[in-house]
C-alpha cells in the first residue's frame, strides 16, 4: 500500500485497486473517489485538537442495503436502521428496546424524500473522538464529543444521516437538490415502551412560547389531544430516561409533538401568510393566517438534527450535552468580548424601592441607585426593562431617563446596560436600532414576544444574533422556543426564557418547588434557562399569594438562593429591589457571587420532580445546590468530588427550623470539611440548601 498527497488530494494505492476519497474534518480536506470492489478502510488521526476520525466507504455503491446497524462508541447502544418501503430505527441497549422511530421523511413539493421503496446507493460510516472547548462555559470547560456515524445514500437526492453518542441518538435528513423545496410537513412516530412515563409541557397554542407547567402521563396514554414542545422526558420502566430534543434548527420551523395512538408524532407550525398589524408593540407581528406548508428552503441543505439524549439515571440528565454537539460551529471571528453575568432589572424592582429620596419609576435616580448597587454586589450588567421607549420608535427615550448621563455614570461605574426590545420594533428597526444601541454604548438586548415556533420567527433569531454580534451585544431571548443550538454558532446569546419560571409566581402557582425540581432534568438539559432565582420574598405552601408587582417564591429563603446554582444559566438576573438585596446583605452578597460560568458539573442525588442536588466547580471553589418539592426531607451529600488531602471551608445557607411555617428563616453557617464528609441536607417543606466550599 502507498499513499500520497498532493494540494488536499489524497491517492491510497493498495494491491486490490485505488481510492480517491472527500472529507472535510476540522480543516483536513481529503477527495475519495471510489473505484474499489472490496471494502476499503481509511483512518485519520489529528492529534493535536484531539481528533480521531475514521471513514470506512461500503462498495459497491450499487450495492443495495435493506438493514444497517450502528453501535455507539462504547458498544453499550445500539441502533439498526431498516430500509423498506420506508426508514425506521430501532435504538436498544443490551437489555432491551429503548425506542423505535417509523418513517422518516419530508413530504415535499417533490413527494416525499427519500421516496417510499428507494433503494440504497451507499453507505459511509464513520467515528469522531473529539473535545470541544466551549466558547462560553454552560456545564463544563471541556466537552468530549465521541461517537460512531453511518451516512445512507438514498435514490433520488437525499442522505439520511444518523450518530449514534455513548449518551445519545440523532438523525437528519440531507437533500441535494438545485432548486428550493417547499415542504409540506415532516414525517416520524416515535414508540416507547407502553407503561414508560412521558413527563412535557401540554401546550395546543400555536404561540410556541413554551412556558405551560409540566404534566406527566403514559405513554399508553397518548392520543391525539396531546400536543406539546420539545424537550419531553421519557423515563423507561426500570430502564433509561429519554429526552427528545432538537439541533441546528435553521431556516426551518421548529419541532413540537403530537400523540398518535400511544406514539408521537412531529407538528409544526404552517409558514405566516398575514399578521396583525395594530400599534400595540405586545401583539403586533402575530401571525393572523397561514399558508399551506411549513417551509420554503434551499433544495440543498441539511434539515435539523432530531435528537434523543439517554441516561441511566435522572442526574445524568444534567450533564448530557447532546444538543450543544448537534449545533452547528462557532460564526463569531473573535468572541473575547461575550461576557456572562449577572444582571438587575427594574421590571419589578422598581416597585420595591424604598428609603431614597426619590420617586423609583423609569428615570434617572432610578437607574443610578441600581448601578450603584451593581457596583456594590459586582453584578456586571443593568437592564431597562419594558417601559423606557416612546412611541414605538427605538431612537426615542422616555423624557425622564436622561440616557446619555445613565450611559456615562455607568461606564464610570464599570457597569454594563441593556434594554429591553418588543421583537416586532427590533425586527422592524434593526438596521438603524443597532448602530444606535452601540453608540449610546448599550452593551445587550433582552428581545421579548417572539411567541412563535415557525420559520420566519427561526430566521428572525439568526438574524439577531448576527447583528447583535457584529455590534457586539449579548442577548437575553425572552417570550420564545427553547434552546436549538443557536448559540453555539453566537455564544452572545447567552441565555432565553422558554420555560415556566419565577414571573410566574406574579399570577399563578405553576411554579412549584415540585417544578424547580423538574427544570434541571427537561429544560435545562438543553440549554440556559433564564429562571430568575434569588428572590428574598419567600412563601410556604399555605402562605404563598399571587402579586404581580411584587412576586414572592414558593418555597424557603435557602431554596431560592439555591436556585443560583441549580437553575443553570449564563446570565442570570435578580428579582427584587436593591433595597432588599441591601436590607438582607448577607443572603444579597451569597446569591450574587454564586458564579454563571461553570468547569465542571457533578450530579448528587436526584428524582425528577422531588429532589435535586449538584454540584458545580468554577475555578478551586465548589457550589453545592439541593432543593426539595413540598416534601421536607433529608440527603446526605458525599463530597467525594474534593482533591484529596486538602481541607475546604465550607459557607452554608440552609433552612432555619421554623422554615416550614415561616419560610424566611435560614441559617449561615461555617464549617471545615475534606473529600470524603457526607453531610446532611436537612430540608423544610419546599426547602433548600446552598454552600460555597472553598480552599
Amino acid at each position: 500500500m502507498s499513499l500520497s498527497c498532493t494540494d488536499g488530494l489524497v491517492t491510497m494505492t493498495i494491491k486490490t485497486g485505488w481510492i480517491k476519497g472527500n472529507l472535510l474534518s476540522e480543516g483536513l480536506r481529503f477527495r475519495f473517489d471510489c473505484k474499489q470492489k472490496n471494502n476499503t478502510k481509511i483512518t485519520v488521526m489529528k492529534t493535536s485538537k484531539f481528533l480521531l476520525l475514521v471513514l470506512s466507504i461500503l462498495v459497491p455503491m450499487a450495492a443495495v442495503a435493506r438493514e444497517v446497524k450502528l453501535e455507539s462508541p462504547d458498544k453499550r447502544l445500539t441502533a439498526v436502521i431498516s430500509i423498506q418501503e420506508t426508514v425506521s430505527v430501532t435504538v436498544s441497549d443490551a437489555a432491551r428496546e429503548l425506542f423505535s422511530i417509523e418513517n422518516i421523511s419530508l413530504d415535499t413539493d417533490r413527494g416525499l424524500i427519500p421516496m417510499p421503496g428507494a433503494k440504497v446507493r451507499g453507505v459511509t460510516r464513520a467515528s469522531l473522538r473529539s473535545t470541544v472547548i466551549p466558547v462560553i462555559k454552560e456545564k463544563t470547560a471541556q466537552i468530549p464529543e465521541i461517537y460512531n456515524s453511518v451516512n445512507v445514500a438514498m435514490q433520488g437526492g437525499c442522505v439520511l444521516v444518523f450518530r449514534l453518542y455513548n449518551d445519545g441518538f440523532a438523525y437528519r435528513i440531507r437533500t441535494n437538490f438545485s432548486e428550493n423545496l417547499i415542504i409540506k410537513g415532516e414525517n416520524a412516530l416515535f414508540s416507547f415502551d407502553a407503561d414508560a412515563k412521558m413527563t412535557y409541557q401540554q401546550d395546543d397554542d400555536p404561540k410556541g412560547h413554551g412556558e405551560m407547567p409540566y404534566v406527566s402521563i403514559t405513554m399508553r396514554q397518548v392520543d391525539g389531544s396531546v400536543v406539546g414542545n420539545l424537550p419531553a422526558l421519557v423515563e423507561v420502566p426500570g430502564s433509561k430516561r429519554l429526552l427528545l430534543l432538537e439541533s441546528d434548527v435553521q431556516d426551518y420551523p421548529y419541532m413540537w409533538l403530537r400523540g398518535n395512538n400511544g406514539k408521537l408524532g412531529i407538528s409544526q407550525l404552517a409558514y405566516p401568510e398575514t399578521y396583525d398589524t395594530g400599534h400595540s408593540y405586545y401583539s403586533r407581528g402575530s401571525v393572523l393566517t397561514r399558508r399551506d406548508y411549513i417551509a420554503e428552503t434551499a433544495g440543498k441543505r441539511d434539515f435539523p438534527w432530531r435528537g434523543v439524549a439517554i441516561a441511566n439515571n435522572d442526574g445524568e440528565l444534567m450533564t448530557n450535552q447532546l444538543a450543544y454537539l448537534l449545533a452547528p460551529e462557532l460564526r463569531i471571528d473573535d468572541p473575547s468580548w461575550i461576557k456572562p453575568g449577572w444582571v438587575m432589572f427594574d421590571w419589578w424592582a422598581k416597585y420595591g424601592v424604598y428609603g431614597v429620596d426619590f420617586e423609583a419609576g423609569v428615570n434617572t435616580a432610578t437607574a443610578k441607585y441600581m448601578i450603584d448597587f451593581c457596583k456594590d454586589y459586582g453584578i456586571r450588567y443593568f437592564l431597562f426593562d419594558d417601559g423606557w421607549t416612546v412611541n414605538n420608535d427605538l431612537s426615542k427615550v422616555m423624557p425622564e431617563l436622561d440616557m446619555k448621563e445613565v450611559m456615562r455614570y455607568a461606564n464610570q461605574k464599570g457597569v454594563d446596560i441593556m434594554l429591553w426590545v418588543p421583537f416586532c420594533l427590533i425586527d422592524e428597526q434593526m438596521d438603524c436600532a443597532m448602530p444606535l444601541f452601540e453608540e449610546w454604548g448599550v452593551k445587550g438586548l433582552k428581545i421579548d414576544f417572539m411567541d412563535r415556533s415557525d420559520q420566519e420567527i427561526n430566521r428572525f433569531y439568526w438574524r439577531v444574533a448576527e447583528m447583535a454580534a457584529k455590534h457586539k451585544m449579548v442577548l437575553n431571548f425572552h417570550g420564545c422556543i427553547t434552546p436549538d443550538g443557536l448559540r453555539r454558532a453566537y455564544p452572545n446569546v447567552l441565555t432565553r426564557e422558554g420555560l415556566v419560571e419565577f414571573e410566574y409566581n406574579g399570577w399563578t402557582d405553576y411554579v412549584t418547588p415540585g417544578h424547580n425540581c423538574t427544570l434541571p432534568f427537561i429544560r435545562n438539559v438543553v440549554g440556559p434557562q433564564d429562571y430568575i432565582p434569588g428572590t428574598l420574598f419567600n412563601a410556604t405552601q399555605n402562605s404563598f399569594r399571587q402579586i404581580s408587582a411584587t412576586p414572592m417564591s414558593q418555597g424557603t429563603r435557602a431554596h431560592s438562593i439555591a436556585m443560583a446554582v441549580i437553575s443553570q444559566s449564563q446570565m442570570q438576573m435578580l428579582p427584587d429591589a436593591p433595597t432588599w438585596y441591601y436590607k438582607e446583605g448577607v443572603c444579597g452578597k451569597f446569591l450574587t457571587a454564586i458564579p454563571v460560568e461553570w468547569d465542571e458539573v457533578k450530579p448528587l442525588q436526584c428524582k425528577v420532580g422531588d429532589y435535586v442536588s449538584v454540584a458545580r466547580r468554577s475555578g478551586s471553589s465548589w457550589f453545592v445546590g439541593a432543593i426539595t418539592n413540598w416534601d421536607a426531607r433529608k440527603l446526605m451529600l458525599d463530597l467525594d468530588f474534593l482533591d484529596e488531602g486538602k481541607t475546604y471551608t465550607m459557607e452554608v445557607i440552609r433552612d432555619g427550623v421554623n422554615a416550614s411555617t415561616m419560610a424566611i428563616d435560614y441559617v449561615k453557617e461555617t464549617v471545615k470539611v475534606r473529600k470524603g464528609d457526607r453531610i446532611e441536607a436537612d430540608m423544610a417543606p419546599g426547602g433548600g440548601w446552598v454552600a460555597k466550599i472553598y480552599k
